[in-house]
């Protein structure tokens, strides 16, 4: 390949990256303003107030997944013509926003059945990030934004594929789901996710919070990826084992972690909020996910 012939293709390649991309930011943003913070005043909150936690909700729930599904669309291209090639991807990337945007509207729900349920006042997610500036309930934001676009980036609507996808959606909903339930009731021995996010603002446990989730969502999507057949069945059955070992694997790793540097990890958590701890336990979270993926590969 000359010089010629290969800056055509990286021309090719970037223009057509680009237009994905843009329109995927574009029509992110459109839902996001108008449907996901209604009246809030983004540019003040940011700018203005210099809110670190407007500053983590945007970056996290907003400009990561957007791009990221945006590279699951472009990933997703395979005719040899660019023009068809880039219809597809275009297609495929709006609908993911769409998706992504109607699952990000159900944060505030969830938030506010998680406060109900638990006997504590109603929480308004939106308020909580961009009134009180509570970093902890964006990281929690963060969070669940990581499992929508997780779920969203397997989705398909080529015939032959759609009921596919759409098991391979529940699956990672359903053990997600059951990883949240084990995380919040390992934590209710001692005290709540509402109590420490949504009324303490407890950035260390959000930090390990969103942790927990990226490592989980990372294990489950880096499965479904590396699976050349799907089989219902046996996907489950190692989503399931893969889960047992990374709760396994994490406990174990902060044994060893506490008893090396002779600390006590709750207490640096819970009761001084102590961020460098909080991520360095995100980071066992993130790096055992990583070892059970290299050794599925």
């Amino acid at each position: 390949m000359g010089l010629s012939d290969f800056l055509m293709f990286f021309a090719n390649n970037f223009l057509f990256s680009f237009a994905i991309i843009a329109v995927s930011f574009t029509m992110g943003w459109l839902l996001y303003s108008y449907l996901v913070l209604g009246r809030i005043n983004l540019r003040e909150a940011l700018f203005e107030k210099d809110n670190v936690a407007a500053w983590v909700e945007f970056i996290g729930a907003f400009v990561g997944p957007t791009l990221f599904l945006a590279a699951s669309a472009i990933q997703g291209s395979a005719s040899s013509n660019i023009f068809v090639d880039l219809l597809v991807c275009l297609s495929y990337v709006i609908g993911y926003v769409a998706v992504f945007t109607f699952l990000r509207m159900a944060s505030g729900f969830i938030v506010r059945f998680l406060t109900d349920t638990t006997g504590n006042e109603i929480v308004i997610l939106n308020d909580e990030i961009f009134k009180q500036h509570n970093v902890a309930a964006a990281l929690f934001s963060t969070a669940l934004s990581v499992i929508f676009a997780n779920m969203v980036r397997f989705m398909d609507v080529q015939a032959q594929y759609i009921m596919e996808s759409i098991l391979v959606v529940l699956n990672i909903f359903i053990f997600s789901l059951l990883s949240l339930v084990f995380y919040v009731l390992l934590l209710r021995r001692k005290t709540s996710l509402v109590r420490e996010l949504f009324i303490d603002n407890n950035i260390a446990e959000g930090i390990c919070f969103l942790g927990f989730v990226f490592g989980m969502e990372s294990l489950l999507g880096g499965i479904v990826s590396v699976q050349t057949e799907f089989h219902l069945n046996e996907q489950a059955m190692v989503f399931l084992a893969c889960m047992f070992l990374y709760g396994f694997l994490n406990f174990l790793f902060r044994r060893v972690f506490t008893a090396a540097l002779k600390i006590d990890l709750w207490n640096e958590v819970y009761e001084q909020n102590n961020i460098g701890a909080a991520i360095g336990i995100a980071a066992i979270y993130i790096g055992v996910s990583g070892i059970i993926l290299h050794f599925i590969k």
